[in-house]
Formats: C-alpha cells, structure tokens, sequence
C-alpha cells in the first residue's frame, strides 16, 4: 500500500471537503439531465445534441441492432432540420428536403426544411428550450406511429 496523504492543515481539509461537496453536487445535477423525460406521443420536437444541437422533428421509436454484434439499441427515428441559407441552397433545389409551412419557430421569419428520416441513439437528444408549432399536415402524418405496439 501507497502512503497515506495527510493534511498539513486545517485550511486544506476544508479545501477537499469543498472539493468533493462540488463533485456531489454536479453528479447530481447530471443525474436529474438523464432523466428528462420526452413526450410519449409522436412527433414531438427535440435537440439533435451531435449536429449544433440543430432543432429535429422525432417521428418514432425503434429498436435497432448494431452491426457486427448482438446490442440492440433504443432509438429515435427523427427529421433534422435545416434553413435555406447558401450552402445548403443546392439541397434544397434538388427537392431532397422538405419545406415546412409554416416554421415551426414563431421567431423565425426563414422557412424552414426536414432532411430525410434517419435512426440515432435516444441519448443524442435533449429536450427543446423554445415552445415550436407542430403544423397540421406533419402532425396528421405520424401520428399513426403512436398506436404501433
């Protein structure tokens, strides 16, 4: 066994005490992150965390398998989405994209497009901040994903 480290004084004991009162105190914070708790009916708007916490439209949930092993995964199925700004105007053109009418942002005068469906992980989301619309047509559309089993 290593030597046992021994305060010299009474200022670096509340130091460490401090220290780990810290510690504590962020663990818990990030255990009451790990709990927020999404919508359960479909769609729902949310935060895409890996791409500039981007505002996505989640669709659905699914259970995927990973490849080359037997991990099967929860998953979001969501729609990122995109503004029409130059760099992406070539997307856009191609009709890769879907326009949403009206934005979902009441702030936002652009317009606003969906990319396609794709499948990641549930922790790669977080909850929105701001209070989005839901327009009639894309709630009418996957609705029917709350009734699957």
């Amino acid at each position: 066994m290593g030597k046992k480290f021994k305060c010299k004084s009474e200022e670096q004991k509340r130091a460490i005490k401090a220290s780990y009162a810290r510690k504590a105190e962020r663990e818990k914070k990030q255990i009451v992150k790990k709990t927020d708790q999404f919508p359960k009916k479909f769609p729902f708007w949310a935060r895409f965390k890996p791409n500039k916490n981007r505002p996505t439209l989640v669709i659905d949930e699914e259970k995927v398998k990973r490849k080359n092993s037997d991990i099967i995964d929860d998953c979001f199925v969501h729609r990122e989405s995109i503004h029409g700004s130059d760099k992406n105007r070539k997307y856009i053109e191609s009709k890769d994209y879907e326009e949403i009418y009206p934005n979902p942002d009441p702030n936002d005068p652009d317009p606003m497009y969906l990319k396609r469906p794709q499948k990641d992980l549930k922790n790669k989301f977080s909850l929105i901040g701001k209070n989005f619309n839901m327009p009639e047509n894309l709630k009418k559309r996957y609705e029917g994903n709350n009734n699957k089993k």
